[in-house]
């Protein structure tokens, strides 16, 4: 009679081990954001627009995401990077902080890696957050699709 109770909590707990394995929400690892690599007059940045994202996998489950000539103000970027899961939908928001405050603007790259991805089909989206006179704006600069099971676009 010990033995069953015993299989049976062995087996109760390997379950709960799996649902929360299973259950595992994305995280961004190994953020880095560049020193301003170029920097130009408000002016001249309005006509440049060379903001890029290109996303590929690494290994089977981790993404590598490089966003690439952030039009920032000059002074130092503190990028904090966020991500969250909503069904099949992954956002990651660049928190890039207070604009508009310097005569300056500076282009940085922001790259991370996305960790424990949904192991099923998702679309990946990624915004960026800046602070305008204290009030946070969003907008989207990247949405694809992904699916883990075959690590195809």
């Amino acid at each position: 009679m010990k033995s069953i109770r015993l299989l049976a909590a062995v087996a109760i707990i390997t379950v709960m081990w799996a649902c929360t394995k299973e259950k595992q929400t994305p995280e961004i690892v190994n953020a880095v954001t560049s020193d301003c690599h170029t920097s130009t007059d408000v002016l001249a940045a309005k006509e440049i627009n060379t903001d890029s994202v290109v996303a590929s996998w690494v290994g089977n489950d981790q993404l590598q995401v490089r966003h690439y000539n952030m039009m920032l103000d000059c002074g130092g970027a503190n990028i904090v990077t966020t991500v969250e899961i909503s069904e099949d939908v992954v956002t990651v928001v660049e928190h890039v902080g207070e604009q508009g405050m310097t005569d300056c603007i500076c282009l940085y790259d922001n790259s991370f890696l996305i960790d424990n991805l949904p192991k099923h089909h998702f679309t990946l989206v990624i915004k960026v957050e800046s602070l305008i006179s204290g009030h946070p704006e969003q907008s989207t600069v990247y949405v694809h699709d992904f699916n883990t099971n075959n690590n195809k676009e």
